[in-house]
């Protein structure tokens, strides 16, 4: 993931997005207006844990094949406990949004213009796999 710096970030203002159904996987987050080529959408939210702790549960997460932990380099954020609507965004190997890191946390932002009623993806950078059926 790249590192970068938003300026002046905070005193602009985020697009309005949704949590809606989703044909990629359940439900999704999806754009209620046109977003516009290298603009910040929203930050990934969640518990800070440590790498021995985010270890431990990216192993649980990885064998029930759903994971919402970002690895932040020195910790994780583990995005099912205090995360926000950020958790909805599905994967895709043709993303419409990056993440970057910022202040110690990680943001998104559109790689191409986004259409009003568009779904926002990100590339996990792994392939999400289902759990074994027993």
């Amino acid at each position: 993931m790249k590192k970068t710096a938003p300026k002046k970030l905070a005193a602009k203002k985020l697009p309005e997005v949704e949590i809606q159904k989703s044909p990629i996987q359940g439900r999704g987050l999806f754009a209620l207006e046109k977003i516009a080529e290298g603009k910040w959408v929203m930050q990934y939210t969640g518990q800070k844990v440590s790498r021995k702790e985010g270890d431990r549960r990216e192993r649980f997460y990885r064998s029930i094949g759903y994971s919402l932990l970002f690895d932040m380099e020195d910790h994780y954020v583990d995005g099912l406990i205090g995360g926000n609507d950020s958790i909805y965004i599905n994967h895709s190997k043709k993303p419409n949004l990056e993440a970057l890191f910022h202040r110690g946390g990680v943001w998104f932002h559109t790689l191409r213009a986004i259409r009003k009623g568009e779904e926002l993806t990100f590339d996990y950078g792994f392939d999400p796999v289902k759990p074994k059926k027993k």
